[in-house]
């Protein structure tokens, strides 16, 4: 037994105690009891990081090594979700701002396009709003963690379950986007097995329902999918191949956030409070009858009505009032502390989410919008860029029979610039231009698709 103990003592001591400690372990019963359970908190706690265990700091505090983190299940309780999007406009902001965002400034196609074919296929994009439905199948992907956009093509509806070949589309045959959330969608559960497939790995197909009932197969190449945040491989799976909510991980942050401005707007119902002091009142509450109890709170109700700026009150000589002021200072750091850790959590700037100023001298906040205008472009690189690759080619053998060769787009910048900035870019981009054409680098032609392409971009040269 005392070998056992002293096996555990090793164990136990390892490098957190001294050689005095490892004497004091072998003759003082507390002590190693204490010991024991140090080591049984390490076990489970893990034995890296800094642990004082005489000032109970790190794994030793039972303060940090209670803690622990739980399931909300607010991913999957999508009537919640729906009533925090429509109830509360801090989570309405949260999922409708970068959703916007991803799709407000457009793109541009590059490529061998003719002038007339690209704004053909801007009037077949305005006319079925594609903007507009890929704004919203990205709002319900991150708000239900999932979405897909269905290509209607004309003549289609009998073959919806089978592959998309590009090839048999037919001009004019584009009719839009028909697009449902996660709720209305069940998927497969037989996956596409092609290595070369984007969606390889991905339900094959996916039940849309409509709106006059029933539900239509798709396949999986005529849908433009969309995902909430990224799960791993595990988690993914036991959402059906879908994300996260957006609203799940900062769903603590939305709450204490809405607690502290509701309580905030409770204390200005009683930043003064008054008293009224009655000799004998409890005891006439508490004992006396109903008739008295209701004539007390009848006199006290007008004493209460009479009460103002103008008004008068009559006292009994042995009673007496007193006003409570309550004081608001610091409540405003604390609601600002509050409103900068949900903006931290939902990655959008505390100047665009609660469309406030910068704080601080010479603030701009430009360097927070610089940093949301990343994380936006990351965005759209991650969900639209994937969707756009499959729906323009589609468009475009709808209007022009055809897709041009290096056919490719770039999301255009979100940052706007002061008409005097683009007016001092456009001229310096207009020399340099110049210069080329003069040293013989580039031909008269190809110096008029320069300014051209610059003058789109720069709102210059439209006459060219």
């Amino acid at each position: 037994m005392k070998k056992n103990r002293n096996a555990s003592a090793g164990r136990a001591a390892g490098c957190y105690v001294s050689r005095e400690q490892m004497e004091k372990y072998k003759t003082d019963e507390a002590f190693a009891r204490r010991m024991l359970q140090m080591d049984a908190i390490r076990r489970m706690c893990g034995a890296d990081g800094f642990s004082n265990s005489a000032v109970s700091i790190g794994a030793a505090s039972p303060l940090f090594s209670a803690g622990t983190f739980v399931r909300s299940g607010i991913g999957v309780d999508f009537e919640k979700l729906t009533t925090v999007y429509r109830e509360s406009s801090l989570a309405m902001r949260i999922i409708d701002m970068p959703a916007e965002d991803m799709t407000r400034a457009g793109y541009t196609l590059t490529g061998d396009f003719e002038a007339e074919d690209l704004e053909e296929l801007k009037r077949l994009e305005a006319k079925h709003n594609i903007t507009g439905e890929l704004t919203d199948a990205i709002r319900w992907a991150r708000l239900y963690g999932g979405s897909v956009a269905v290509i209607d093509l004309f003549g289609d509806s009998k073959k919806m379950d089978t592959p998309l070949v590009l090839s048999d589309i037919m001009p004019g045959s584009f009719q839009g986007l028909l697009v449902r959330d996660r709720t209305q969608v069940t998927p497969s559960l037989e996956l596409e097995n092609n290595v070369d497939d984007p969606d390889y790995g991905l339900p094959m197909f996916y039940d849309i329902e409509l709106e006059e009932g029933g539900s239509i197969r798709v396949h999986h190449s005529r849908v433009l999918r969309f995902t909430g945040r990224e799960l791993p491989q595990g988690e993914l799976v036991r959402e059906n191949y879908w994300g996260a909510s957006e609203l799940e991980h900062i769903w603590d942050e939305i709450q204490r956030y809405t607690s502290v401005s509701a309580n905030a707007a409770e204390l200005v119902f009683k930043a003064n409070l008054a008293t009224l002091k009655m000799d004998g009142l409890g005891e006439m509450m508490s004992l006396g009858t109903d008739d008295a109890k209701r004539k007390t709170e009848c006199m006290i109700g007008e004493m209460t009505h009479m009460m103002s700026s103008f008004g008068m009150l009559l006292l009994n000589p042995e009673e007496s009032l007193e006003t409570h002021s309550y004081s608001f200072s610091g409540l405003k750091d604390m609601h600002e502390a509050f409103m900068t850790e949900v903006a931290g959590a939902a990655e959008i700037p505390v100047t665009k989410l609660f469309g406030r100023s910068p704080d601080g001298m010479n603030a701009t906040g430009e360097a927070d919008m610089r940093n949301y205008y990343e994380r936006i472009a990351s965005l759209q690189e991650r969900m639209l860029r994937p969707a756009l690759e499959r729906l323009l080619p589609v468009m475009m053998m709808s209007c022009f029979w055809y897709i041009p060769e290096k056919m490719d787009f770039v999301f255009n910048p979100l940052a706007t610039m002061a008409p005097e900035e683009m007016e001092e870019l456009a001229g310096k981009l207009s020399s340099r231009v110049r210069e080329l054409f003069e040293a013989g680098i580039i031909s008269r032609e190809e110096a008029r698709a320069e300014l051209r392409g610059c003058g789109e971009k720069y709102a210059a040269w439209r006459g060219i």
